[in-house]
């Protein structure tokens, strides 16, 4: 029963761990996005849709490393406060076909 107890606590510890945290891109500046990606190594991103009442989530990460396993690293733009194209950096999947090829 100890066992237990204490494989839930390191599992609960260890997902905590894990979480990655989530910004409204529209509420900050283009300056606090990048804070915050410098800071956490990578965050998401949620903002508008070009859609109604739809939303578009962006994963941002700070350095090539981040990408290991999830494709390489890409150029990307969010709408924040004061910039509708802050420039950030994204996981991005390659085929090397078709118009997901990297140049």
């Amino acid at each position: 029963m100890k066992t237990i107890i204490i494989l839930a606590a390191i599992g609960m510890i260890s997902t905590n761990a894990m979480a990655m945290s989530a910004y409204n891109s529209k509420s900050m500046t283009c300056a606090t996005v990048h804070e915050k990606i410098a800071r956490e190594g990578s965050i998401v991103l949620r903002y508008p849709s070009h859609h109604p009442g739809m939303m578009m989530y962006s994963r941002t990460v700070s350095n090539s490393m981040s990408c290991l396993g999830q494709g390489s690293m890409a150029s990307a733009s969010v709408p924040t406060s004061d910039d509708p194209g802050c420039k950030i950096k994204t996981c991005s999947f390659s085929t090397g076909k078709g118009p997901n090829k990297n140049h």
